[in-house]
């Protein structure tokens, strides 16, 4: 192999690697998604126990 053809193939590596760091960071939750996905958790699991409730109020079984 020639001097040319590995500069080409670290280039191509290289970019492969960034081309995968960067899928990674965009997937991966920041701070900030965290408490947006807590808050919107929060809202789920309110509405859960109101529909719950209504249930509960509507028939005793739902309850067991």
């Amino acid at each position: 192999m020639d001097l040319s053809s590995k500069l080409t193939e670290i280039a191509a590596l290289a970019i492969a690697v960034h081309g995968l760091a960067v899928v990674i960071v965009n997937m991966t939750p920041t701070p900030k998604d965290n408490k947006q996905l807590s808050d919107l958790a929060r809202l789920v699991v309110r509405g859960y126990r109101v529909i719950e409730l209504a249930a509960g109020l509507v028939s005793k079984k739902a309850k067991q």
